[in-house]
């Protein structure tokens, strides 16, 4: 076989793939295993050219716990033989290597440039590959999916005359045997469409569980306080877009009779009015991980229970229909400032109140003289999942991210302090 073992009825969007070179180079976040520049955007040998036929199809009818096995095949499509060839593999986190085999380095490498943590492996292929040959591993990559497993991808580039392990094999995989490529029997396929790097979708059946928190703030007229939102990921599964753009994507409505003073990053105005759209930094978002956005508001008029509506907005990707979250209970939320004393709440009303405006954010002039809507569509229960957060004395939030980052998920924001949220 020349695909994956088990396939699904349907392909989500892949993320744009890097270039060999990409994938082989730094862009993999190797750090056990230094690759010359030059090997890897292209391949020394003249005349050997390795490329993968391109008919691996993606896995789904998985859960966390199983097994998936990826198979390829790879043909030298040059007209010398191909040596000293190094087999790159980069997974995705919710994956682990079922071997590890002897000739193969292994590497958990963590979060990076605005992309999630990867494990990689880099497999010294001490084997002479023929021109015109196909072949396939002795065995297929086995895999298994980690408790956090949710859309996974195995990605396979390979190398000839790449300089990587000058001193011959470097046994750091285990005891398990030798990786090996065999020649394949059976005649390739007229048409066969090939690449310089091969990719494998799998998807797990698994949730993520997004959820929004807002706050209850309380404070004079002429006052600044600080209302604090908060978006969480609370697994199990660690969850990326099937696009570039972020995964997390809500509006915030302001409160009628404050003035936004404040604006946390990743929040601009959006279209509809006394709104602000906010999104996470990147396009991933791990698993028990969150962060908080506080905004700024003055209080221009004192309005009993002013209420500003918090929820993620519609859209055509995985950030809009959230196809992942089953517990749609916690996905709208709301800030409320001056509740009446005896109002319904969660726990109690927070009091605190600061004169100057928040820190962190950037100054902003939209006014809520609005009832606060937001432009999504809001769900009943809002409010329900709403926290006591007290309005005085934080910033902007940090971002709590599991893990840290790969260029193979990049959706770009700037730089932000992450941690792991311990149990």
């Amino acid at each position: 076989m020349t695909s994956a073992s088990k396939t699904t009825s349907h392909r989500p969007q892949r993320p744009p793939r890097l270039t060999a070179g990409a994938v082989a180079a730094a862009a993999v976040g190797w750090s056990l295993i230094a690759v010359p520049g030059a090997a890897a955007t292209e391949q020394a040998e003249p005349g050997a050219e390795l490329v993968f036929e391109q008919t691996a199809e993606p896995i789904g009818g998985v859960r966390p716990g199983d097994s998936a096995e990826v198979s390829f095949a790879v043909k030298n499509k040059g007209d010398a033989p191909a040596t000293r060839v190094v087999l790159y593999l980069g997974g995705s986190q919710g994956l682990e290597y079922a071997k590890k085999y002897s000739n193969c380095v292994y590497e958990e490498a963590p979060a990076q440039d605005e992309g999630p943590a990867r494990t990689n492996a880099v497999c010294d292929i001490e084997q002479t590959l023929e021109p015109g040959v196909v072949y396939e591993p002795g065995e297929p990559i086995g895999l298994k999916l980690l408790d956090r497993a949710l859309y996974e991808r195995l990605d396979v580039n390979i190398l000839a005359g790449v300089n990587t392990f000058p001193d011959g094999t470097q046994h750091g995989g285990g005891a398990d045997p030798v990786l090996k490529l065999v020649p394949r029997t059976t005649p390739e396929a007229p048409g066969t469409v090939h690449g310089g790097e091969l990719g494998v979708d799998i998807t797990a059946e698994n949730t993520a569980d997004f959820a929004l928190t807002g706050s209850k703030v309380r404070g004079a007229a002429g006052r600044t306080v600080e209302a604090k939102v908060t978006f969480a990921n609370k697994g199990p599964a660690w969850a990326r877009n099937d696009v570039y753009g972020p995964i997390g994507v809500f509006d915030v409505g302001i409160p009628e009779g404050t003035k936004v003073t404040g604006v946390p990053e990743f929040c601009e105005p959006a279209e509809a009015a006394a709104t602000y759209r906010c999104t996470t930094p990147y396009n991933y978002a791990d698993e028990d991980s969150e962060r908080a956005y506080v905004f700024g508001l003055r209080i221009e008029k004192v309005v009993a229970n002013a209420t500003g509506k918090v929820a993620f907005v519609k859209g055509d990707n995985r950030w809009g229909t959230l196809p992942f979250d089953k517990n749609r209970t916690n996905n709208t939320a709301e800030i409320v400032v001056n509740e009446p004393d005896g109002g319904a709440s969660s726990g109690g009303t927070t009091s605190g109140t600061t004169s100057g405006t928040t820190s962190g954010g950037t100054t902003g002039g939209a006014s809520g003289g609005t009832d606060g809507a937001t432009s999504s569509t809001g769900r009943s229960g809002a409010g329900t999942q709403l926290d006591e957060l007290a309005e005085t004395g934080t910033t902007d939030g940090t971002l709590l991210a599991g893990g840290a980052a790969v260029v193979l998920l990049a959706a770009g924001g700037a730089a932000v302090t992450i941690r792991r949220r311990t149990s």
